[in-house]
């Protein structure tokens, strides 16, 4: 008799395949070619989590286009009479830049008949895979939107099987584990990034430009949107003290025991340093003798 591992295994194993067969497809049932398409027709998919890069980087992706040629098609979804980008979001920009006006059929591949969960799949494969620089909150979005794909694919197989009410982050892993074009994410590393969607944005700013670490924020992921604006302020705005990881764990430590307020920051802040103490070392003969 199956086991509801073994059965998630099948559902999730039957994904990932499909997702396989998709990318390796080449006839005209997974992409069909058309004839040139107009800018003006392309839309960004709403979902989008990956930023657009800066002008001088869209200028010199421009530059590339203009020598070698547009290297990656631009992948569309077809949805009526508008085109979805779901993968080429810079592309296009600068395509925009050099002057274009459309696309001609050997520089897009169109996809048709998929889901929305199929689209949200392949908008964040491709630009994992061909994105260089990904910042924490674009992957964090990424991420959600992973789960938010597997969670619907298992409430589809709900009626006839019961599962767990949440896909873990071993689902994720395994996905891109199988996916044969991503770099494989580590469990931990993937619970991580999951738990960044949990922050303020103002905080989650700070993750991005590496003024706040991950692991600290995952501590702070856990408090209240209202605690962590209070933090924030103490920490970002009037920086009253440097914000570690010892501090971190301390204030989601005491905030379910006592309301987080600057008074009680700054008392969490004098007990984490009284507890440090200096750091034993050693000195080998020779060195005592010099």
């Amino acid at each position: 008799m199956s086991t509801i591992s073994d059965i998630k295994k099948e559902i999730f194993g039957d994904l990932q395949n499909k997702n396989i067969e998709n990318n390796k497809l080449t006839s005209k049932d997974a992409f069909k070619e058309e004839s040139e398409i107009y800018i003006s027709m392309l839309q960004s998919f709403e979902e989008n989590p990956f930023k657009l890069c800066s002008k001088e980087e869209i200028k010199e992706l421009a530059e590339s286009i203009k020598d070698e040629g547009l290297l990656n098609p631009i992948i569309l979804w077809k949805k009526e009479n508008s085109y979805v980008i779901l993968s080429g979001h810079n592309r296009v920009e600068a395509l925009k830049m050099l002057g274009y006006e459309k696309l001609d059929k050997t520089m897009y591949k169109i996809k048709e008949n998929i889901s929305l969960e199929d689209a949200r799949l392949i908008l964040v494969d491709t630009n994992l895979v061909q994105r260089k620089d990904i910042l924490p909150s674009e992957r964090a979005k990424a991420y959600k939107i992973w789960k938010q794909v597997l969670e619907e694919k298992q409430a589809k197989r709900s009626e006839i099987f019961v599962f767990e009410n949440t896909v873990n982050t071993g689902e994720i892993a395994e996905h891109r584990e199988n996916c044969t074009e991503c770099n494989f994410e580590n469990k931990r590393n993937i619970y991580n990034y999951l738990r960044l969607n949990y922050l303020i944005s103002e905080m989650l700013e700070r993750v991005d430009n590496k003024e706040l670490s991950i692991k600290m924020a995952v501590e702070l992921s856990y408090l209240k949107n209202n605690i962590q604006q209070i933090i924030f302020s103490y920490f970002f705005v009037y920086n009253k003290a440097i914000l570690n990881m010892d501090i971190c764990k301390k204030i989601r430590e005491k905030a379910t025991k006592l309301d987080i307020t600057e008074e009680t920051l700054s008392l969490i802040i004098e007990s984490v340093e009284k507890k440090k103490t200096p750091r034993a070392f050693k000195l080998n003969f020779k060195d005592i003798k010099k």
